[in-house]
Formats: C-alpha cells, structure tokens, sequence
C-alpha cells in the first residue's frame, strides 16, 4: 500500500491564494494527507477492530474522521472460544478512536476456512469465561492456533 496518499484539488480547493504543491515534479497536483489517511484503503471494507476494553467488533467501515472515529455499518459483536463463534448484531456503530487497539481487513474465504461454527451467544460467553482462553492468531499464516 501507499506511504502517503495524494488526492487530487482542484486550484482554489485549500482557500484564497492556498495552493497544494506536489513533492514530485511530475506528480498530479494533490493534497498529502498524513497519519489518518491510512484508513482511506479501509473504507467500504469489512474490518475487525479491537477495542481496549477487549471487545472485538467486525463491521463495515462506511466513514471515520481526524481523529480515527469511525462509523461502521452492520455491526457485530464477535465472541470465539473452544471453536465456537458467535456475532451479536449492533447495527450501525460509531467507535472513538482512542478505544481502537488492533483494526485489520477480514478476508472472508480465510474467516471460513477457520472453520469455526456458530453457536449461540450464551453458550460462546460460558465457554468463554470456563476457559478464559484467549484465542490466539498465527498472523503469519492467517489461522488460529490452539
């Protein structure tokens, strides 16, 4: 992915007398949007984002702000232990940037490979706090470890 990304502006665009100066000579005329801009390649895409209070949420990210706030769309709650899985249905969600911890795009041919099976809420949360196991990710490989 791009380091830094240019979008194009129009002559004007920034103000009166404002205008963008390309690094690059021979680069379209744009605007450098450091730091935040990275979450440009993650909208309309199905991320998961973990939050500091140890919630993981999978949603589409639809918008978000200077400040990493985003709006997802179609929202779930995501529970996993012993193999099991379960999503609780939020909906459209706005998450405060200084709660994300981890945001990563969800392939979704790998998520089903996982073979992880659905199972209701209840019975994911008490396998959930029987085990207190953490489900750990093998990044490299893009698979769950036991």
């Amino acid at each position: 992915p791009p380091q830094n990304l240019r979008l194009p502006v129009s002559p004007g665009a920034l103000g009166p007398g404002v205008e963008p100066s390309p690094t690059d000579p021979n680069a379209p005329v744009g605007l450098f949007l450091p730091g935040v801009a990275s979450l440009i390649e993650q909208l309309d895409k199905r991320l998961l984002i973990v939050l500091r209070d140890g919630r993981h949420l999978v949603g589409t990210m639809r918008s978000f702000d200077q400040f990493s706030n985003m709006v997802l769309e179609d929202t779930h709650e995501r529970h996993v232990a012993d193999g099991m899985k379960s999503d609780i249905a939020l909906g459209l969600y706005i998450v405060r940037g200084d709660n994300v911890v981890l945001l990563g795009e969800i392939d979704v041919e790998k998520e089903r490979a996982l073979g992880f099976r659905d199972e209701e809420v209840d019975k994911v949360r008490q396998a959930e706090m029987e085990t207190k196991d953490r489900v750990e990710w093998d990044f490299e490989k893009m698979e769950a470890m036991p």
